[in-house]
């Protein structure tokens, strides 16, 4: 997910297909009813980057805001990944009120057992439109992560798309563009957070919620600073950091603007906050992926004696 150290919102769209003539089977015709932003781009190829200092020390565990949360002595935070079975046989709907996703298991892999889009009229401008995808169980393949989220493509030609499993949720993206399903007659665009309906909400609730929030911060603010503390020495990667890490609010609020009931709840935030922790807490564990073409401190510092000779 969520990983705005490659945005791009990392929290991706493929290129959009034009749905062909085998592809018109996956769809039933649209009923009527209606459309959001984005996430987490991969990886790009690159070296894993050393920390300048070594991981820290294990404390005993507590609870600092995220699930399986154990404090090092450096305030770095271990956050456990959401599971697929948090995501098995509950519906998601996108934004809370527009396209819905249902999964199932099947054996020991996890299928999109229910699919349906909503979007806009190709043909009529300002009209609604709502697809029923047919040819479920469609099929998941396992898609390399490494912000510590597990992440899977959808085997839909028609309209592909890939999404990241948070808690309970899930957070698609789709490359910035909308598919338009010409057969159907319908332009939809999956990207955004899939999770709790906006009838689902709880008003009782709300304070609980926001408070899960207010502690899930804490733990990202923690192990930023533990990735900071690391990487310190590392003056172009730490700077990327710096700003992926400034960048995160901004973010997070692109794509939870549209999300039902958000200013009473937080919900989404909520959501992809917690994937920022996870992100971060896999950074701390496993090291920072040096983009291609990022000078190393020694080729850095070299580069900036050269050009402090030039001067003189």
């Amino acid at each position: 997910m969520l990983n705005p150290t490659t945005r791009r919102l990392s929290w991706r769209i493929l290129p959009v297909l034009a749905l062909s003539a085998g592809a018109a089977l996956l769809l039933q015709p649209a009923r009527a009813q209606l459309a959001l932003p984005g996430a987490v781009a991969p990886e790009p190829a690159g070296t894993v980057a050393s920390p300048t200092a070594k991981p820290a020390a294990k404390k005993s565990k507590r609870h600092a805001g995220g699930e399986g949360g154990g404090e090092g002595r450096t305030g770095g935070v271990a956050v456990k990944p959401p599971s697929d079975d948090s995501i098995v046989g509950k519906p998601l709907t996108q934004d809370g009120s527009r396209s819905a996703i249902e999964f199932q298991r099947n054996g020991g892999a996890v299928q999109v057992s229910k699919l349906t889009l909503s979007g806009d009229r190709l043909s009529r401008s300002g009209e609604s439109c709502r697809i029923d995808v047919a040819g479920a169980p469609l099929a998941l393949k396992p898609v390399d992560s490494e912000n510590g989220l597990h992440r899977y493509q959808v085997d839909f030609p028609a309209c592909p798309f890939s999404f990241e499993i948070l808690d309970g949720a899930v957070l698609v993206s789709n490359e910035g563009k909308a598919c338009e399903l010409k057969q159907a007659d319908c332009r939809s665009d999956p990207a955004g957070l899939w999770g709790m309906a906006q009838t689902e909400f709880d008003p009782k609730k709300s304070t609980e919620m926001l408070g899960a929030r207010a502690r899930v911060e804490k733990t990202v603010r923690a192990n930023f600073h533990a990735l900071f503390d690391r990487y310190k020495k590392d003056k172009p990667l730490r700077d990327i950091l710096v700003r992926d890490q400034a960048g995160f609010s901004s973010l997070r609020e692109e794509i939870c603007r549209s999300y039902a009931h958000e200013s009473d709840y937080g919900y989404c935030a909520l959501r992809i906050t917690e994937a920022r922790a996870v992100t971060l807490a896999a950074q701390i564990a496993h090291g920072v992926k040096r983009p291609p073409g990022l000078p190393t401190p020694e080729e850095a510092s070299a580069a900036a004696k050269e050009k402090h000779k030039r001067k003189r």
